[in-house]
């Protein structure tokens, strides 16, 4: 905990705050705020183990993050600054067996190691309805941080969702007011809108308002209250973070994710950098606003330093902590974008708790793999060691799995975003499958005809393609294949589509019924494949109830040996350069 007063002032639908802490300072006084963050860490708990990163000609393979360092590096930002806000961006869930198995609870517990002041829903929170967001946030309850969950454009419907039995802010608010160091700083939530809704799977009767008009709203209440040092704790992506600062008044810093952004001088060491720590741009009355992103899966702190001049910020300043083990070499250590953390002693000895119930599991090794088998949610591999021009063979060998699971289907398709990592060389697991199709899925059948299945797939590059959308739409598949060209207009991005029937390839007859086999996340209409909902919806899907990485593991324990794809559905792929 820090030494600053952590009361909040929480906004209730009711209105009034809960006012604590001294008088603030003067108004023409130099004030410093700093904000230690982190977004996306989607269940990562325990620390990537080789990580690379190139330093002076040399890949070095180094321990990274976890969070027993997140919980190190955020305590010592605390005990070196006087005034410290700590927030969450969103996502904290999804996407290791520690989710799968505990549902929320264990990537609760250990942020309230970290007693977060707020916490901003993601998309991914709402993976599991609003029934599995409650029990993750029940769980993120039941400590005494009093963490703030921020979520201003999130609208479940009162008396129906158990997130609002009550109220519409039963189980999170739309901003909370903070006395930091004598000085009041107002924080407001944003999810992603239209991916929430389309991506995720939320009750059917929660809904999601637009980000800006939502902001716009806030703000204009928090300067009402006479709170003037404003921030957005956003989950949306990094650039409609850039587009909303400039669009917005008041506005003073945005802490986000959603994107997987990782913002410092990076790219020299081989890490996907896309801009400075912090990024500044200018509100919509000129005055600067600080950007901070901390990349994903609990390996980056940021600690985002801003110097205020009155109520108008006057510098932007600080650092992404990339944590290291404290054993990494010298040449890494040395250099100021990493911290040399060591993991915090109560948080191991938590997480070896955990851990020792997923050793039973995640010991239960079903084949091998032969090779390196590596993602990528859209577009052929830049990468040599993937096999460069190579499109995904994580999703092609998942598709794979869900066709030999349903034999009576044709074809099979899954999305981008399904698949989660790429699949190591060596032993394969039962984890491992969980780790790779680590939602909660079953395989569905469904009727389509052919001219139905390009229909989908359009929709599924135009989603891509749209503000707010997601490269996780893109489509791969097993038994079905195409041309993609991204530059071309609606309904003119996929060529070429044709099926194999009798092990041979044939163009897709607009005509013909087949029987596809997909997730039950697309079959739902989800990720912009809204066809598939339509078709759902009359009565053309059924639920195989082949939980989706049991289907991997039931196809994986049939294969002496993983091996790399001889073919892809991309056949070919044009990018949109803009």
């Amino acid at each position: 905990m820090t030494t600053m007063t952590r009361s909040h002032w929480l906004a209730a639908a009711l209105g009034g705050l809960l006012l604590t802490g001294c008088a603030s300072a003067p108004k023409d006084e130099p004030y410093q705020l700093t904000i230690a963050h982190i977004n996306d860490h989607h269940s990562h708990l325990l620390p990537m183990q080789r990580t690379a990163i190139n330093v002076d000609g040399t890949r070095y393979r180094v321990e990274t993050g976890g969070f027993a360092r997140v919980v190190t590096q955020i305590e010592t930002i605390r005990a070196n600054n006087d005034a410290v806000l700590t927030l969450h961006a969103g996502d904290a869930v999804t996407g290791t067996l520690f989710y799968t198995l505990f549902n929320g609870v264990a990537d609760a517990e250990m942020m309230n190691h970290v007693c977060f002041d707020a916490f901003a829903l993601g998309n991914h929170e709402f993976d599991n309805g609003d029934a599995g967001l409650k029990v993750f946030l029940d769980a993120l309850a039941m400590s005494e941080c009093n963490t703030a969950v921020l979520a201003a454009n999130v609208q479940p419907e009162v008396g129906v969702s158990p997130l609002t039995p009550k109220t519409a802010w039963d189980s999170f608010q739309p901003y909370a007011i903070y006395r930091v160091n004598g000085e009041k700083v107002g924080v407001i939530g944003l999810d992603i809108a239209m991916k929430t809704k389309n991506s995720s799977q939320p009750d059917a009767t929660t809904q999601f308002a637009d980000e800006y008009e939502t902001a716009l709203h806030y703000i204009e209440e928090l300067r009402g209250l006479g709170i003037e040092k404003i921030g957005l704790l956003t989950h949306i992506q990094y650039r409609n973070d850039l587009e909303l600062a400039e669009r917005l008044p008041a506005v003073d810093f945005i802490i986000g994710g959603d994107s997987h952004t990782l913002l410092g001088d990076y790219g020299r060491y081989g890490l996907p950098s896309v801009g400075p720590y912090p990024m500044q741009v200018t509100n919509a009355e000129g005055d600067l606003v600080c950007i901070g992103h901390a990349w994903q899966y609990s390996q980056v702190v940021g600690e985002l330093q801003i110097q205020f001049n009155g109520d108008a910020v006057s510098h932007c300043g600080g650092q992404p902590h990339f944590l290291v083990s404290t054993d990494a070499p010298e040449a890494i250590q040395q250099l100021p974008q990493f911290t040399a953390t060591a993991e915090h002693p109560q948080v191991v000895a938590h997480l070896q708790q955990y851990q020792a119930q997923l050793d039973e599991l995640a010991a239960q090794v079903i084949t091998q793999v032969s090779e390196r088998l590596c993602m990528q949610r859209m577009g052929p591999s830049p990468f040599d060691e993937c096999g460069r021009g190579r499109q995904s063979d994580a999703h092609q060998v998942v598709a794979q799995a869900f066709l030999a699971n349903v034999p009576s289907a044709d074809f099979a398709l899954q999305n981008g975003g399904g698949v989660r990592r790429e699949i190591a060389a060596g032993s394969f697991s039962i984890a491992d499958a969980y780790g790779l199709l680590p939602f909660s899925n079953t395989l569905m059948t469904m009727s389509i005809s052919g001219a139905e299945v390009h229909e989908v797939l359009e929709q599924a590059l135009d989603y891509v393609l749209s503000a707010g959308g997601s490269d996780g739409a893109y489509p791969h598949g097993a038994n079905i294949r195409f041309a993609v060209d991204m530059t071309a207009p609606m309904g003119k991005r996929i060529e070429h589509l044709e099926v194999r029937q009798h092990n041979q390839w044939q163009p897709i007859n607009p005509e013909q019924r087949y029987t596809m086999v997909t997730n039950s996340f697309l079959a739902a209409g989800n990720d912009g494949w809204q066809l598939l909902g339509e078709l759902s919806a009359q009565g053309r899907a059924e639920d195989t109830y082949i939980d989706y990485a049991q289907a991997f593991v039931n196809w994986a324990r049939e294969q002496a040996t993983l091996s790399r794809p001889s073919e892809h559905s991309t056949i070919e792929f044009k990018a949109n350069t803009e």
